[in-house]
């Protein structure tokens, strides 16, 4: 999380309108607890300060028009699921709040999603799915052509299944269609 933090505030803070990210080398991280934790703490408040701007400022982004809005919503997003995956491991992990929630699917699909493409580490998909959240009626297609199969759940549990934390055999999803060619669609990765 520190190490990401520090890099979305460089690519805000650092802009200088040029192709590449700034240094993306990463900082020395403390080994002892009591340090790392303060200095996690401290690359989250270098973020806030570095993300306390216009949305509309330029930065450096992936595969998007590079604002500082990108990194608001991204880093958003990834400490909603860092507090998940927290409350998950020490009990019941609450609900994610289903806008940010449409935000983080919407960046699977329109960044991250393209980004493991155009680096290889992902086919492009072969059909289109189409991924409905029950809780505000958003929907998102991801694909060419017409959607060959559609999944259905709340934002919070669609996001949380292309992201990795929930399984497609999870009961909180409805399907139709071509299950099969969704499974290959997900399977990615996606992020």
């Amino acid at each position: 999380m520190g190490t990401a933090n520090l890099f979305a505030a460089a690519a805000v803070t650092d802009w200088d309108g040029q192709a590449e990210p700034p240094d993306g080398t990463p900082p020395k991280v403390p080994e002892d607890r009591y340090e790392l934790t303060r200095w996690v703490d401290g690359t989250g408040e270098v973020l806030l300060m570095a993300l306390d701007i216009d949305p509309e400022a330029p930065a450096w982004g992936y595969y998007t028009p590079p604002t500082a809005g990108y990194w608001q919503r991204s880093r958003a997003v990834s400490m909603m699921l860092h507090r998940w995956d927290a409350e998950r491991a020490v009990g019941e992990a609450g609900p994610l709040d289903g806008e940010l929630a449409c935000e983080g699917i919407s960046e699977v699909f329109d960044v991250l999603a393209p980004r493991q493409i155009g680096r290889g580490k992902a086919w492009p998909p072969d059909v289109c799915i189409r991924l409905r959240a029950t809780d505000s009626d958003d929907w998102w297609v991801f694909g060419p052509g017409e959607p060959v199969a559609d999944i259905e759940g709340t934002a919070g549990d669609l996001l949380l299944l292309l992201r990795g934390r929930r399984t497609p055999a999870d009961d909180v999803f409805r399907w139709s269609g071509d299950r099969n060619a969704a499974l290959a669609v997900l399977k990615g990765p996606l992020t």
